[in-house]
């Protein structure tokens, strides 16, 4: 069935335009609602629709179970390279698990050739029906609110993964669990990802990723996703354009109004760009300084100088809740390593922050619907917008009206795509006669001569000094390859004395409750600092410094050229919790041993770090380099595999700080 989407009349699929007002069918997709989907799942209410597909809330026939259900559209079936790549999302998307995010239960094809997904289904509003409601939220309510989402994205990020489309749309407030704390849910993570390489949107846009185009919500995309460059000159999108987006998300909650609020794509992306927002301290008075300021922080334009990870900028808001200041702290919502000795009482190195979410809680799914190309104009750059349907069936929103332009404030909620300006073409000019011929043809010959000769000096100099040349505007310059600083991996504690301890290393999901130890291998002599999750709140906490805790079974935290440090050492293990999650290790590594902060040469007491000293380990690590150490997993050897940690070389002579993150579930 088809069916109209002005009139919503529906016809057969035969019929390709509607008789009453001309407008082009589309699929009907509560066609199928009803029905039996895969001999499974019984199709019992449409939640929306978009450019991936439609969603329904079915439920499974034989165990009962309500889940929500996302059907692809049926052009996708004949796109060999869409679907390697949703096999490779859908594969990632059910590997990652997070009790604040969606979880994906099955990717299936049914005998008909369709394609759909199976996740979990939560009852609630989203964000932007909670912000409506109340009008605008306290800056300690909206950091307790939007605490899971951190947790949620700093695990994402460590995985790779980026949003891409944050916004109160996708942030669901679920029914309050047993303890009247709403459920917090982040939904579509991934999915704008797969939206680039769809090429299937109704709109007919089928270039995405080779024209070099993102996409996300004008509201709240950060610069770069609008095309401008980094500093850095790194076009990838990163993590941090989810804390630009984020850092927005909490500036509409607290003032109760958005923070850019242009009615034209060129207005929004002219705020994005360029337009410092008024600090969120003086929109609403009550704002703590500190919280203002990390907000502000969030929001940069250049990425370089927001918080590099979702867990920072919690530390950040949190600091600044407890003590009114604007100190910046690391510390990562995650759960509790405790560190214990054979010979000794434990010792508490972590805590466990709470969520209160149900990992069965069933989810609703939003999307966003197909982008629609208007019309060309003077802009250089083509605008597209996208219809946004909401979550909840409450929510859905009008289809855009694309019949006048500019587009106002009223059609934006959606999804945007910038395309990258088409290159200038230039055009050779005509020869004039014969003496034109003549000279055009020595000046090629005096080319080629130049070409040739150049080409051999060329490849001389590169054979005697094996480097990479990368030609600059007028310079030439060398670009040496990052130097490997360091090597780590962990050592798993078998459960029983007959087992032998198991090597991984990487983002390898292990058990909650497993007990460990961590090895490095450094390229040179130095010093090793660790700071984990401690205290309450898994606080920064300092696990090795220049004077170890006894238990640790290390009398010196320095660590020799190519031999393997252990820690703890001897007896004693690092220990985690029983409840899932990733813990966060964050790793100095000094030629020299430090003595500021000053804590890094205090002795360890397994306390967590004070506000002040907090804010000096930001300072230290934001000192330390204007870019962290790249890692890589090496498991040729799958008896014995391990992490490099590699430095650019201008910046091996400063601190190395890098993160051991350690899964768990």
């Amino acid at each position: 069935m088809k069916y109209c989407t002005l009139c919503t009349a529906k016809y057969d699929d035969s019929v390709s335009f509607c008789p009453v007002d001309g407008e082009v069918l589309e699929d009907d997709p509560s066609s199928i609602v009803g029905t039996v989907l895969d001999g499974q799942y019984q199709m019992e209410a449409l939640l929306g629709k978009g450019g991936m597909g439609a969603v329904y809330r079915a439920r499974h026939i034989l165990l009962g179970d309500r889940v929500a259900i996302k059907v692809l559209p049926p052009e996708v079936r004949n796109n060999a390279e869409w679907l390697r790549r949703f096999r490779r999302e859908g594969q990632a998307a059910r590997r990652f698990r997070h009790p604040n995010a969606v979880t994906v239960y099955d990717l299936r094809t049914a005998a008909d050739g369709t394609i759909y997904m199976v996740m979990e289904y939560v009852e609630g509003h989203t964000l932007d029906a909670e912000i409506r409601k109340r009008g605008h939220l306290t800056a300690r309510e909206s950091f307790e609110l939007l605490s899971p989402i951190m947790s949620v994205l700093e695990t994402a990020h460590s995985m790779g993964v980026v949003h891409r489309d944050l916004k109160p749309e996708n942030i669901m407030v679920g029914k309050p669990a047993s303890d009247g704390v709403p459920v917090i849910k982040l939904l579509d993570l991934g999915i704008a990802k797969m939206r680039e390489v769809a090429g299937v949107d109704s709109g007919g846009n089928t270039a995405l990723t080779t024209a070099g185009q993102v996409l996300g919500t004008p509201y709240y995309m950060s610069p770069e996703q609008w095309g401008e460059i980094p500093r850095d000159e790194n076009e990838e999108i990163d993590g941090r354009a989810d804390i630009y987006s984020l850092g927005l998300v909490f500036y509409e909650m607290i003032a109760g109004r958005r923070c850019f609020s242009g009615t034209t794509l060129h207005e929004l992306r002219r705020e994005h760009v360029s337009t410092t927002a008024r600090p969120l301290y003086e929109v609403v008075p009550d704002v703590p300084r500190g919280f203002s300021d990390a907000i502000q922080r969030a929001t940069a334009k250049d990425r370089s100088d927001r918080q590099s990870t979702a867990g920072q900028l919690a530390a950040e808001l949190k600091a600044a809740l407890e003590t009114g200041a604007s100190g910046v702290t690391w510390e990562v919502p995650g759960n509790v390593a405790a560190w214990s000795g054979s010979n000794a009482d434990t010792v508490a190195m972590g805590g466990s922050v709470q969520t209160n979410s149900d990992v069965n809680a069933p989810t609703l799914i939003a999307l966003d619907s197909a982008p629609t190309l208007p019309p060309q104009g003077p802009p250089a750059a083509t605008e597209s917008l996208d219809k946004s349907i909401g979550a909840a069936p409450a929510l859905v929103s009008a289809p855009l009206d694309q019949s006048t332009q500019p587009q106002t404030l009223a059609t934006m909620d959606s999804s945007v795509t910038i395309p990258q300006a088409p290159r200038a073409q230039i055009e050779p000019r005509p020869a004039k006669g014969k003496t034109g011929l003549i000279v055009a043809a020595g000046v090629v010959v005096l080319l080629l001569i130049i070409s040739v000769v150049g080409g051999i000096l060329l490849f001389s100099k590169t054979k005697s000094n094996p480097t990479t040349v990368k030609e600059g505007n007028a310079n030439t310059s060398t670009v040496v390859a990052p130097k490997e600083i360091a090597r780590y991996w962990l050592e798993l504690e078998p459960q029983s004395a007959k087992e032998t301890p198991t090597r991984v290393a990487g983002l390898v999901p292990i058990a909650s409750g497993q007990s460990l130890r961590l090895h490095f291998v450094f390229s040179e002599d130095g010093y090793l600092y660790i700071i984990g999750p401690g205290g309450n709140n898994n606080q920064p906490t300092a696990f090795l410094t220049n004077k170890p805790l006894p238990e640790s079974g290390l009398k010196t935290n320095e660590a020799k050229q190519g031999l393997d440090l252990i820690f703890p050492s001897g007896t004693g293990l690092l220990t985690l919790d029983k409840n899932a999650g990733t813990d966060i290790f964050t790793i100095i590594f000094s030629k020299t041993q430090l003595t500021s902060p000053s804590f890094l040469s205090a002795p360890v007491t397994g306390e967590p770090l004070k506000p002040a000293e907090q804010s000096q380990l930001s300072e230290f690590v934001s000192r330390s380099g204007q870019k962290r150490p790249s890692t890589e997993l090496d498991d040729s050897n799958s008896k014995a595999p391990f992490v490099r940690v590699k430095v650019e070389p201008n910046q091996s002579g400063n601190p190395t700080v890098f993160d051991i993150r350690i899964q768990h579930n």
